[in-house]
């Protein structure tokens, strides 16, 4: 009979542990993002409008 697939799946291991412990290192290299100024002061919100709670709702303040 077909060995169940959790079987298969442990014999496969058995057979390919190499290639799996190759891969694995492969992904813990740290990727390093290197971001211009301009989008860091994006992220933080720098350009973004502010608003100030005023009689008839919020009104904007210059920046």
């Amino acid at each position: 009979m077909n060995q169940s697939l959790r079987d298969q799946l442990k014999s496969w291991e058995k057979q390919h542990k190499e290639m799996i412990r190759k891969g694995r290192q492969k992904n813990r290299q740290p990727k390093s993002e290197r971001l211009s100024e301009d989008e860091l002061k994006d992220l933080m919100g720098v350009n973004k409008p502010t608003y100030k709670r005023g009689k008839g709702g919020a009104w904007r303040v210059g920046r």
